[in-house]
């Protein structure tokens, strides 16, 4: 028996075998497709996809054998990876590298092999996809040229699980980039919206008409700020699966009537007012994060004191639908166009600048209130005329 040697490239290949992070991993349909279909399309009993490392030969896949690795200096695998082209041996008792092979004088019986390599990315022979039989044979042309083509895709299968390793490595540091810069913003920013609070509101007297007016640009701008840092932050933990809501008894038209006091100065800059008609959910009680509720009307009511026309009441009204109760917030604005329907509650989508011609956003909103809202099993939709303005609404459900 001849072992393989090495490949000149060795720790290059072995390199490029461990970055795929697959050794020792369980099986997966899309490899046992593979050498079945390699099996039966080259007639032979036995077909492996076979992965060579230092020491060993370990099987991603292994059709009609039982073992799952072997040692490498008796693998047929070894010598195939030396070559770009099918390895074949037609009969291994006539081929001094293998007649005294264990796996030819006992079982499996290997009297027969060929095998494929697999170059991933066209460079490293991480393993190959091989056939086996118990008989001296040959391989037709038809049978080779299938292995071959069969090979490419357990490639491609090897080079997707790479990719998305990778692109699970790059959202991963998206995520704590995204994290550690929302918290070193948020910070400092809270501070500072809190220091032009007191000096618009507070101390405004004791500041000139100009220093005033200055301090109420730069607390405005402070407060969108700290606004985009958080929607950033929420889309963040929403990839990562980590925004949690807490559920509460609470009264829905008080939770109303809070947010619709806190916009009032947001729509007074938007030179419009809001009014509230909730008549038809007095008393009511809903079990929901009362937080994030607010949240979604807070971005509503900002939206629509945004697109709505100068010296116009947006409102605010409740109804109950058979086991949902319905929120909507109206506006009378230049409405939405039609072809834009599919793409409003999508991530980084703006209005264009000339129907937003008041304070701009980021284009987060209305995502982060779709997702809110599904985590209370409701939904978010709008109606919308054009020159007569937009409904936003959502329905929560009336139980849990």
């Amino acid at each position: 028996m001849i072992s393989a040697l090495p490949e000149k490239n060795e720790k290059e290949r072995i390199r490029a075998l461990n970055d795929l992070d697959i050794l020792d991993t369980l099986e997966e349909a899309a490899y046992d497709d593979l050498t079945y279909l390699a099996a039966k399309l080259c007639d032979a009993p036995i077909a492996l996809v076979s992965l060579v490392d230092e020491s060993r030969q370990w099987f991603k896949s292994h059709h009609g054998l039982d073992t799952r690795e072997t040692s490498r200096d008796v693998a047929f695998c070894a010598h195939a990876i030396a070559g770009d082209d099918v390895f074949i041996v037609e009969d291994a008792d006539n081929d001094e590298r293998f007649n005294d092979n264990p796996f030819v004088t006992d079982a499996p019986h290997v009297k027969f092999y060929a095998g494929m390599p697999l170059y991933v990315g066209g460079k490293y022979a991480v393993g190959t996809l091989c056939v086996i039989d118990d008989h001296a044979r040959k391989l037709s042309d038809e049978q080779r040229k299938s292995l071959e083509v069969l090979a490419r895709q357990v490639v491609t299968q090897l080079e997707l699980r790479l990719k998305i390793k990778q692109l699970n490595a790059l959202d991963h540091t998206k995520d704590e980039f995204i994290s550690m810069v929302s918290h070193e913003l948020r910070t400092p920013l809270t501070s500072i919206v809190g220091s032009l609070g007191l000096l618009t509101n507070a101390m405004q007297d004791q500041l000139g008409p100009e220093a005033a007016l200055m301090a109420g640009v730069a607390h405005r701008n402070a407060d969108r700020l700290i606004n985009i840092v958080n929607d950033i932050l929420d889309i963040a933990k929403i990839d990562a699966g980590k925004l949690e809501l807490s559920f509460t008894k609470v009264s829905l038209n008080d939770a109303i009537l809070d947010t619709v006091e806190s916009n009032v100065p947001y729509a007074t800059k938007c030179k419009c007012e809001l009014k509230s008609e909730l008549s038809e959910t007095e008393g009511l009680e809903l079990v929901i994060d009362k937080g994030r509720i607010i949240q979604v009307m807070n971005n509503l009511m900002s939206n629509a004191a945004k697109f709505t026309n100068d010296n116009d009441t947006i409102i605010i009204k409740t109804s109950i639908d058979d086991d949902f109760v319905n929120i909507s917030v109206i506006d009378h604005g230049p409405g939405i166009a039609e072809s834009r329907r599919g793409e409003m509650f999508k991530r980084f989508v703006q209005s264009p600048s000339n129907i937003n011609h008041k304070l701009p956003g980021t284009g987060l909103g209305l995502n982060l209130c779709k997702y809110i809202v599904e985590q209370h099993n409701g939904v978010i939709d709008f109606r919308t005329e054009d020159d007569v303005g937009t409904e936003f609404y959502f329905k929560l459900p009336l139980k849990t």
